[in-house]
């Protein structure tokens, strides 16, 4: 080891000069000197070198008075001693002072090099014992922070996790990035259902900037990149304006990671300072990466039981309207009173324009209307649709339903219906009306309003159709019984 610091004692200016200029710099030690015992008495109290050169010869103070000095005011600064020939018995004094070895003048550069090792050997090893043990108290330092953190990322992860609603887990998590890297704000960014654009959720800083902002995922941006190429960003700028967000909006610093589920990036989480003049550090990037890994598990979890929760509110709602429909048109045997309900609690719970109940003369081998709502009633009960045209005609063939979202191109579309009521069909599904295994009739419903029909509302109005072909085909029973009662 060099650098130590070496002072030498030595009313020699020709020593001082040679060890001081030429010996000891080239082998990397620094130096200091004095000429006579006082002076290098007072620089060993006040430099405090690693090392003392001692002549034994000194004017007015020797180099042995120097040793009993340092002794009794224990100064520990290892000595070398040096002296000349015959003087070798006053090294033995010199040793019981504390001297830690000597020189004997003259001396070649070897052995000033070698007598400066053993006598550094004690201060290097308690160096380096200091250096080991400081090194190993801020490795333990270090363990402790990273022990903390993880168990914080662990408590937060767990707690993120836990949550049921997608709100509340952009909630926590949003709250956790800025508590995590001490940033000034921070916003997710998820990419919505087209694929194309990115909305933001949470504040990026105090101006009052609300949810709901877009961003196209293709633009050339910081958080674009991130999408894209699914790695973190990290920036800072402590002149002008800083960073540009985006149009009047600035920050100092800014650091981006992707949300990531099963390799496929699914938003981003971001935080930035804006007035704050601090960067993001690498452990700021592992500790809001640690957090979007956990947070893209809870969305994903939050997303899937949101929509099994409103796919099991939406089988509950067709339930209870089935379970009504059910028990109005049960409620009575008269027929017209059965067609009126039927159709009535059909188009109130669908959002459709038009909604018929169409019945099958099995000898004619056509179809009518029964009852409808939203197109004239004479116009269609003057109409009779031949078993395989059209919709209806396809569904009392086959005893399936069917549906189209574009009717006006479908092969099936029977345009003398639209041409006589003047009314344009855009998307239509039938199904059948079936009662102890025969098709008996058909249950159409047109234009849909709030979307498109679906398969889940072909098996929404199958289940309809069936109570209402039972009340129908009960209800003309009675009727047939009735009429034979008075014949």
């Amino acid at each position: 080891m060099s650098g130590e610091q070496i002072l030498i004692i030595d009313d020699s200016r020709e020593i001082v000069k040679h060890l001081t200029e030429h010996v000891l710099p080239t082998f990397g030690y620094k130096t200091l000197y004095a000429y006579d015992g006082q002076s290098g008495l007072a620089c060993i109290r006040e430099k405090k070198p690693d090392l003392v050169m001692l002549d034994f010869n000194l004017p007015e103070m020797t180099g042995l008075d120097v040793l009993q000095q340092m002794a009794q005011e224990s100064i520990s600064t290892p000595v070398i001693l040096m002296t000349g020939y015959g003087s070798e018995l006053s090294a033995i004094e010199a040793f019981r002072l504390g001297a830690k070895d000597y020189l004997i003048k003259p001396f070649t550069v070897d052995e000033v090099v070698e007598t400066i090792d053993r006598s550094l050997v004690e201060t290097r090893l308690l160096h380096d014992k200091t250096e080991l043990a400081e090194q190993l108290r801020r490795v333990k330092v270090e363990l402790s922070r990273q022990t903390h953190e993880m168990n914080t990322l662990f408590k937060i992860g767990k707690a993120i996790t836990s949550l049921l609603s997608v709100d509340q887990v952009l909630e926590r998590v949003l709250e956790a990035a800025t508590y995590l890297t001490d940033a000034e704000g921070s916003r997710i960014w998820l990419v919505d259902d087209s694929g194309a654009r990115l909305k933001a959720y949470g504040k990026v800083d105090q101006s009052g900037d609300q949810d709901g902002e877009t961003a196209l995922i293709n633009e050339e941006s910081y958080l674009g990149e991130v999408v894209r190429q699914g790695r973190p960003f990290r920036q800072s700028r402590f002149t002008g304006e800083g960073i540009m967000l985006k149009a009047g909006h600035y920050a100092r610093s800014i650091l981006c990671v992707p949300l990531k589920l099963r390799g496929v990036v699914m938003g981003a989480l971001a935080v930035s300072n804006q007035v704050a003049m601090r960067s993001f550090s690498k452990r700021d990037e592992f500790l809001l990466s640690f957090l979007a890994d956990y947070a893209a598990i809870a969305l994903e979890n939050a997303r899937v039981l949101q929509a099994a929760d409103h796919a099991l509110a939406r089988k509950l709602d067709e339930l209870r309207t089935l379970i009504d429909i059910t028990r109005t048109i049960t409620s009575t045997l008269d027929l017209d009173e059965v067609l009126h309900l039927a159709i009535k609690q059909i188009h109130e719970s669908w959002d459709v324009e038009v909604a018929s109940l169409w019945w099958l003369d099995s000898i004619r081998g056509t179809l009518s209307v029964l009852a409808n709502v939203g197109t004239t009633t004479e116009v269609l009960s003057q109409l009779a649709v031949p078993i395989g045209e059209g919709f209806v005609g396809h569904v009392a063939q086959t005893g399936t339903g069917i549906y189209s979202n574009d009717v006006a191109s479908h092969p099936l579309h029977y345009r003398s219906v639209d041409d006589r009521t003047g009314f344009r069909t855009q998307s239509i599904l039938c199904v059948p009306l079936i009662f102890r295994g025969q098709v008996v009739g058909a249950l159409q419903l047109i234009n849909k309003q709030d979307g498109d029909f679906d398969d889940q509302d072909i098996e929404r109005a199958l289940s309809i159709a069936a109570a209402v072909a039972i009340a129908t085909t009960n209800a003309m029973s009675f009727d047939e019984i009735d009429i034979r009662k008075e014949t």
